[in-house]
């Protein structure tokens, strides 16, 4: 019994992403979703960015506030610069986190300064990787694979925080475990393989 439920598991990884969507150690509840740096800008102006999840999905939509100057273009982010990765920044992350994801991305643009001034990314183990072409379309799309040994999420960088914030959905994620966490499942696998057992005989 325990070595057919082992057997079926490694099928199971070997054949494709052991897990899709947002379940398992990739459920929205296993991420960190948080706001960084200080917006500021017109008082009152100020909206947060925010991300929310569904078994599928993760929409994000970055950081904004009116300038004090907007003539100017006063970055609403202290210390912020148009273009340039700055400290406003929104993040939703999972870790600790081992393995390869794979997933598609869309971002649409409401700054009227163009991409440049929203910045959509992962950030894994520790490092940001620029995924919407900053001189590009207001609207972009892709597919990515990236393997994590410690941590992966994704961002929008506000930069300036002005004149229009961004939105990136998330979908058709699938991860695979790296080996040392392939164990830990198949270990789960087969306990719970065993306390089935275990009940059965109790119950006969």
């Amino acid at each position: 019994m325990k070595a057919s439920i082992a057997l079926a598991l490694l099928a199971a990884l070997q054949a494709g992403p052991a897990l899709a969507d947002f379940v398992g150690p990739v459920a929205p509840a296993k991420f960190t979703v948080s706001n960084s740096g200080t917006l500021g800008g017109v008082p009152g102006s100020a909206v947060p960015g925010t991300a929310t999840f569904s078994a599928t999905n993760l929409v994000m939509v970055g950081s904004n506030a009116t300038s004090t100057d907007e003539g100017n273009f006063v970055p609403a982010c202290q210390g912020g610069q148009y273009s340039v990765l700055s400290g406003c920044e929104l993040d939703v992350m999972v870790s600790p986190i081992s393995g390869t994801f794979t997933f598609d991305w869309a971002y649409l643009t409401a700054d009227s300064g163009g991409p440049a001034g929203d910045i959509f990314g992962v950030i894994v183990d520790g490092a940001h990787i620029n995924l919407s072409d900053l001189g590009g379309a207001i609207s972009q799309s892709g597919h990515s694979t990236y393997v994590a040994t410690s941590s992966f999420g994704w961002f929008i960088n506000c930069t300036d925080c002005i004149e229009g914030a961004a939105t990136a959905t998330v979908t058709n994620v699938g991860f695979v475990p790296e080996p040392s966490s392939l164990a830990l499942i198949l270990a789960a696998g087969i306990g719970a393989g065993a306390v089935r057992r275990w009940r059965g005989l109790r119950q006969a």
